[in-house]
């Protein structure tokens, strides 16, 4: 499905409601953006103006994931330790959460497991980008010249989903869950139906309250275009962008749990996820010229336990083993 151009005058007409994430978040997504490495001093002094994000990143940073014998007591340190990137998916993670809080019924557990996709494809992202020549670079930036890991632009490229089950509950669940709508609309693609129902798909709608939100522009072209990179404007980060879109095919194809908002009953088709045109750019990236399998989809399968468990932790879902190496 070919993405056509955004036209925000459309969804005005919609009134998609926004969500009331906290006003640290597009403060974060900025200062994860601008040119340069992120500055820990900067994240913690935006940290410290919400009690619950502190909690968070404590929480985080104390977890048996880490491994750590004696209690981390100061936000500045939990922020050096986790890296910047990782502090700031924590703090994006519970303005996540803290949505799943307003939402009853089928609609709260739809919602669980976009979140869960979510993680796992940002875990994804970064460690496919990190697997470039050079790793995460200024290749890698987008108009601001700002060096992108991944982490971010994985965690959020479904934030149009978020949307329309905020908006649209009893719709969203009837589409993404209920078998019956499925069969319905047999053949037709995801966002075909959610144009049919909704009035605009999970990209258009991710991309409209990014922007309303001072989302930054290359991430809203990343939440815009991750199913089709190559429709996207020059200045997007080509990497970044490429390894979001390979990151979401890839980790439903890993595990049953990744799957995201629509549950399959079948295991999707790991061939058909090798297959898709994305991964001939990436072995043209690794210097090869596209024609052959590229090696790093069979290490991705021999990871596939880490990444389950590296995002359980993260999730801070109690009773999950440690990972053998964090993917941090």
């Amino acid at each position: 499905m070919s993405e056509p151009p955004l036209e925000t005058g459309n969804l005005h007409s919609l009134e998609l409601r926004l969500p009331p994430l906290p006003q640290t978040l597009p403060e974060i997504l900025q200062l994860l953006h601008e040119p340069g490495l992120t500055d820990p001093d900067a994240l913690a002094e935006i940290a410290q103006r919400d009690p619950a994000v502190v909690a968070r990143l404590l929480q985080q940073i104390n977890s048996a994931y880490y491994g750590l014998r004696r209690s981390v007591t100061s936000v500045d340190r939990a922020i050096r330790m986790l890296g910047p990137s990782t502090a700031a998916g924590a703090v994006i993670s519970l303005s996540m959460l803290r949505m799943r809080e307003l939402m009853d019924g089928p609609a709260g557990t739809c919602f669980t497991r976009l979140v869960r996709h979510s993680v796992g494809t940002a875990f994804l992202s970064r460690y496919l980008l990190r697997e470039l020549p050079g790793g995460p670079s200024a290749s890698s930036a987008g108009a601001s010249g700002a060096a992108s890991d991944g982490f971010t632009e994985g965690l959020l490229h479904d934030f149009g989903k978020l949307i329309l089950i905020y908006n649209y509950p009893e719709e969203a669940v009837a589409l993404y869950e209920d078998k019956s709508m499925a069969e319905h609309l047999a053949g037709a693609e995801e966002r075909e139906m959610e144009q049919l129902i909704f009035g605009c798909d999970h990209t258009e709608a991710g991309a409209y309250a990014a922007t309303e939100l001072h989302f930054p522009s290359t991430l809203v072209e990343v939440i815009r275009h991750h199913h089709d990179p190559s429709a996207a404007p020059q200045h997007t980060a080509s990497q970044t962008l490429r390894a979001v879109c390979g990151a979401n095919r890839v980790i439903k194809a890993l595990d049953q749990a990744f799957v995201g908002v629509r549950p399959s009953e079948t295991e999707l088709d790991w061939e058909a996820c090798v297959e898709h045109p994305i991964w001939s750019h990436w072995h043209r990236d690794a210097g090869g010229d596209g024609s052959q399998p590229l090696p790093l989809l069979d290490t991705l399968r021999t990871k596939k336990d880490d990444f389950v468990l590296s995002t359980e932790q993260f999730l801070n879902r109690p009773g999950a083993p440690e990972p053998a190496q964090p993917f941090a």
